[in-house]
């Protein structure tokens, strides 16, 4: 255990000890991160304000119930924001059993959407892939619809419904494939190009992870994700000669020396070092002021 992740075990359980001052240390600690979560997942800003109370009162429920299981094998924000992202998947299914109108399937699509096409992505990758992908989704969210929500509302309690959704989502994905990719068996094997590896069902290892420790793993991937996609964004935006110092200082995976940058621009290093600061003092800015980026970085 690290010296934070001990540090913020023994916070948690100054709160569960109910010590004077602790909940106003816990909560000035993690309001950035159950926001950011919030503002994230949540439809706009006003949903965003009152599912933030929710969660700072869950938080507070029942002699801080939720902050139990906590054991400092992780950040203190790690932990919250997968709380808080179970709370709000917790609402979406109050939604679908309550069955009292309004759009709950809208609420689910944008709250698992990301989900599902980052599975998609995983197990139909290539760029020869796109229109399985999409007909994936739609075959995924067809039958997640289907006979009312029947596959959701199946969800009996165990585990945490997000990785329940996760992991039904995953099932779903398998029989699209088995369906559209043939696969040979015997001789007919040896001639055929493997196109995705596809676990039979009594194959799956019994020590495999949880669905709550698959979802911290997607969790994070989603998180680092979103980041890289604002660098990408960001980078966009700097000028023709910031880009090609980028492309030319990372593109070949490894950090390259100023000097040999200056080379391959034809400049003089001392132009290509503050380019360098230039294009860093923009990146981080835009990185800084992300609430997803935030995010990724309180879970690493």
């Amino acid at each position: 255990m690290t010296f934070h992740s001990a540090a913020d075990l023994a916070l948690a359980r100054d709160v569960l000890s109910a010590k004077p001052q602790a909940w106003d240390r816990f909560a000035r600690r993690v309001a950035d991160t159950v926001w950011t979560a919030c503002r994230i997942l949540a439809l706009d800003e006003a949903e965003a304000r009152t599912a933030f109370a929710d969660v700072m009162d869950a938080l507070q429920a029942d002699g801080f119930r939720r902050l139990r299981p906590y054991d400092g094998s992780s950040r203190i924000e790690t932990f919250v924001a997968l709380a808080t992202r179970e709370f709000l998947a917790d609402r979406i299914l109050r939604l679908f059993q309550a069955g009292a109108g309004g759009d709950p399937w809208t609420a689910f699509e944008r709250f698992f959407g990301p989900d599902i096409n980052r599975l998609i992505l995983r197990r139909l990758s290539g760029a020869d892939r796109e229109e399985a992908r999409r007909d994936a989704y739609q075959e995924i969210c067809l039958a997640l619809i289907e006979d009312d929500y029947r596959r959701l509302k199946a969800y009996r309690g165990v585990g945490s419904f997000t990785g329940f959704v996760l992991q039904t989502i995953d099932r779903l994905l398998i029989d699209v494939i088995r369906r559209s990719v043939p696969r040979r068996r015997g001789a007919d094997s040896t001639q055929a190009t493997v196109m995705v590896s596809l676990p039979e069902e009594d194959d799956i290892p019994s020590d495999r992870p949880s669905p709550e420790e698959s979802l911290l793993a997607d969790e994070d991937e989603r998180l680092l994700s979103v980041a890289i996609n604002v660098l990408q964004q960001a980078a966009d935006r700097l000028s023709e000669a910031e880009r090609l110092y980028l492309r030319i200082a990372l593109g070949s995976g490894e950090p390259i020396p100023a000097r040999e940058v200056a080379r391959l621009m034809r400049r003089p290093a001392k132009e290509v070092y503050k380019l360098k600061q230039r294009v860093m003092e923009r990146l981080r800015a835009v990185l800084d002021d992300h609430p997803a980026v935030k995010m990724w970085r309180a879970s690493v």
